[in-house]
């Protein structure tokens, strides 16, 4: 098969047995106690379905009636920062570090406060106190090394960044200690070493630690250091390497310094230290899926820097990645079109809505945006809306543009135009200038997993190649041996071929892997009749209904339902 690219149940039946066993030893929710227990338990239940907002409310409220118990006090600060109240994050802490003066969290928010406001001496009081909680410590002295800096005490700055060192995680167990080379760096750059910089930031490019971070760290070190045309070469030359950028802060970079007016200054302390805290929330953090550290970096660096589109940006795509839709939405569209993230939250916020079955809001909104900066990235965007809504008339003239507007250096570097376009073209019925387009993907990229998928269905359905076809198919299925779709045109290879049984058996699997597409199912279906088997044939195509097939699908299946599979010509 070619590829397209409530409550908790446990929650749920818990809530069905207490109301079926109810009894005189129930909570008393009248008694201070009572409200206690509810409001804890209410705040637990929010944490369940992501609302940030109720379960802050419902976490302070139950805080301030139990100020005493610093467990509850820290889920209240937690919930209060994930809601965007730091305000009322502050007040929690206040009352928390009454009660327990070694509370790291506590510390943490107190002493980050300070710091933003410029009280330098009360942050190190707060944040200059060792913790045993690893994710905390790496905050506590990032951001302390800053305000260091801030303090001309560069001395107490540059050992602090290098005693950073990483909890015992196996995900680049150096990420942290690269953090505080990149801090280094920064560092050496502002007291004018630019040599010094340089080198550091080399390191830490040669690890992949916040590649853009650095990369435009170390452009504006030298381009505020007087040496603007080897920054402009450099970025040039990672442009080039990438397939070019059209838009984000390395594409803004290239034109400031190609119009000669440079990228100084540098960036503050606070720049700098919100800015450590945002690469570590997705670029550690999210990628280990520890999501409450992930949101408590970014969040404070938001504070530490409120005007910083990169944090609302990274911010969005967290609260996006965990399912926070209409939290992300506002920082999306907050941000301007003067900034240089504004073309990427508009096209973060279209595909937000077409994952929201949204396609007239993304559809709206895609157009809006090329019509004022006609960027291939979001005509490709505007192409790929209209192949997933089955609107290949529209979508094929967008990508027949945007190949041809490619050169072959850069179809090579990203072949999904040519990809798409084959998909128009097969969907038209033009099978000889889908085959044409997918042999070139093929040649640019051989171990195209999708394109080799596509093609080799594309013959398998049509009886043609059928050795060449399968040969794909296998090697798809080498690639990405968890992929249902692959898996589902190995089996459908077989089956037109008349081996039900050995077709049955990848078909299975396919839908094992893949359990809600329409396709497969329907394939499963139509083996088992071909196999004698017309009940689970029947059931099958029946479930096929609720998984969204195309009109065509639909009308297919439905002709199975009422006469079997003789009455549509399906047959090899």
């Amino acid at each position: 098969m070619p590829r397209l690219k409530s409550l908790p149940v446990s929650l749920f039946a818990l809530c069905l047995t207490a109301c079926a066993t109810a009894s005189l030893s129930e909570p008393d929710y009248t008694t201070a106690e009572g409200q206690l227990f509810g409001e804890y338990l209410a705040g637990t239940y929010a944490n369940e379905i992501t609302n940030a907002s109720a379960r802050a409310d419902y976490y302070t409220k139950a805080f301030n009636r139990l100020p005493s118990d610093s467990n509850l006090g820290r889920r209240a600060i937690t919930a209060s920062l994930q809601s965007g109240d730091f305000t009322q994050a502050k007040s929690q802490a206040r009352s928390l570090i009454k009660i327990n003066p070694n509370e790291s969290l506590a510390r943490t928010v107190l002493g980050v406060d300070a710091f933003r406001n410029g009280n330098y001496r009360e942050s190190e009081k707060y944040l200059g106190v060792s913790t045993n909680d690893p994710t905390l410590r790496m905050v506590m002295e990032l951001v302390q090394g800053w305000s260091y800096v801030e303090q001309k005490d560069y001395a107490k700055a540059k050992a602090l960044f290098e005693s950073l060192d990483s909890p015992d995680i196996p995900f680049i167990p150096q990420y942290f200690p690269f953090i505080g080379k990149l801090q280094l760096g920064k560092l050496a750059a502002l007291q004018g070493d630019t040599d010094a910089a340089l080198e550091l930031f080399t390191q830490v490019q040669a690890v992949g630690v916040a590649p853009v971070e650095t990369v435009m760290a170390r452009a504006r070190t030298l381009s505020v250091a007087g040496r603007s045309d080897e920054a402009l070469k450099e970025l040039k030359d990672l442009s080039k390497l990438n397939g070019g950028f059209e838009t984000g802060p390395i594409a803004w970079a290239i034109k400031e310094l190609e119009a000669g007016r440079g990228l100084g200054p540098l960036l503050t302390p606070k720049q700098n230290a919100a800015r450590a805290l945002i690469e570590p929330s997705l670029g550690f953090f999210r990628r280990l899926n520890a999501d409450d550290g992930a949101e408590i970096y970014i969040r404070l660096a938001n504070v530490i820097d409120p005007e910083s589109d990169k944090g609302a940006l990274w911010l969005g795509n967290l609260m996006d990645q965990v399912g926070r839709n209409e939290e992300a939405k506002p920082l999306y569209s907050g941000i301007k079109p003067s900034s240089v993230y504004y073309v990427q939250a508009e096209l973060s916020l279209a595909t937000l809505y077409l994952r929201e079955d949204d396609d007239d809001k993304a559809l709206a909104l895609l157009e809006k945006s090329y019509a004022r900066e006609p960027l291939n990235a979001t005509r490709e965007t505007l192409g790929r809306v209209r192949i997933f809504r089955e609107n290949y008339e529209e979508a094929l003239p967008i990508y027949d543009a945007l190949v041809n507007s490619l050169s072959e250096e850069e179809l090579k570097l990203d072949v999904e135009p040519l990809y798409f376009r084959g998909i128009a073209y097969e969907r038209l019925k033009e099978f000889d200038k889908a085959v044409a387009d997918f042999r070139r993907v093929l040649e640019l990229d051989p171990d195209n997993a999708d394109a080799l998928n596509y093609l080799g269905y594309t013959w398998v359905d049509r009886g043609e190649n059928l050795t060449e076809a399968f040969d794909m198919i296998r090697k798809a299925v080498a690639l990405e041996p968890e992929s249902g779709a692959i898996t589902d045109s190995l089996g459908w290879a077989h089956y037109k071929l008349g081996e039900y049984e050995e077709a049955k058996i990848h078909l299975e699997k396919a839908v094992v892997l893949t359990p809600a597409s329409a396709t497969i199912v329907d394939h499963l279906g139509d083996v088992y009749w071909k196999l004698g088997r017309f009940r689970e044939a029947g059931y099958q195509w029946q479930r096929a209904l609720d998984f969204d097939p195309t009109d065509e699908e639909e009308a297919m299946i439905k002709r199975k339902l009422d006469g079997g599979l003789d009455t549509v010509n399906l047959a090899p």
